[in-house]
């Protein structure tokens, strides 16, 4: 039986919201389909999610990434044709993340063997609790203010293992990123930039595994209410994303991150229960 309107609206909007919080979307998604009865999302659904998601990292990240185009262009004129000056953090943040995306993108190549403990709930209640231990270590540290100019490449290869942990289900890809940038002495606004410009990474990924998925299965064919539930799921999949970004970017300036860890102490609770009562 297929996820009704309703049902969709919530897949969608907690897919949004928890995949920019730190805790686990998959997670949440797995909370939420064993409650509604279903063992997974349609394909279809779970690509038009990934894509508003997408979508909704950009919109929020939009500054930041036309600063980082500009300026990548800037650096291609001759230094004495140049009318203004280089940022030269902002060439360094660039440098940075592209040296994070490689562990990222390496580690879609065990997408397909982790995927198989998607909808395991005991293994997602475990993952959940390594997932609230990460989020609890930046804690143990005293908090600093480096950015991207304090980073050598190899801590960016460092740092962007947090983003491969992301396809391992229960581990959040943008909590594990912006622990490791906070152990490794970064300022928090920064550390979750960075972790949202490396999220867009990770998740044009998983479009791309989608595709992949789609290419290779039998979709079947999609009704007219099999679509309204897609772009009912996608519309509330981007407002997710900007409440969420909302919520960690306020979070980052006053209290921090750590409330999340008590919450995937829950999470994982929960999960264990209703393991149990399955």
């Amino acid at each position: 039986m297929d996820l009704n309107w309703l049902q969709s609206l919530l897949i969608g909007l907690v897919s949004g919201l928890t995949d920019i919080l730190p805790v686990s979307a998959q997670a949440h998604k797995v909370i939420l389909l064993k409650l509604f009865g279903h063992s997974s999302e349609p394909i279809v659904l779970r690509f038009m999610i990934h894509l508003a998601t997408l979508a909704g990292l950009y919109y929020s990240c939009q500054n930041q990434i036309v600063r980082i185009s500009r300026q990548l262009r800037l650096s291609r004129i001759p230094k004495k044709r140049r009318k203004r000056p280089l940022d030269t953090r902002t060439l360094m943040d660039f440098k940075l993340l592209r040296m994070m995306m490689i562990p990222t993108i390496l580690g879609f190549f065990a997408y397909q063997k982790t995927s198989v403990w998607n909808h395991s709930l005991n293994w997602i209640a475990l993952m959940v609790l390594v997932n609230a231990v990460i989020l609890y270590l930046p804690v143990l540290m005293p908090s600093g203010n480096k950015d991207s100019r304090s980073f050598s490449p190899v801590e960016g290869l460092l740092i962007g293992i947090g983003g491969a942990l992301g396809v391992v289900p229960g581990i959040s890809s943008l909590g594990a990123t912006t622990s490791i940038l906070l152990l490794r002495g970064a300022d928090r606004s920064f550390a979750l930039n960075m972790a949202l410009l490396l999220q867009m990474a990770a998740t044009a990924g998983m479009l791309v595994m989608d595709v992949i998925t789609m290419w290779t299965l039998d979709i079947g064919v999609i009704t007219f209410g099999g679509i309204i539930c897609c772009i009912l799921a996608a519309a509330a999949a981007f407002v997710g994303v900007f409440l969420g970004v909302k919520a960690m970017r306020m979070l980052a300036v006053n209290i921090g991150f750590n409330v999340f860890t008590f919450y995937s102490l829950g999470i994982a609770l929960f999960s264990f229960i209703l393991f149990l009562t399955a």
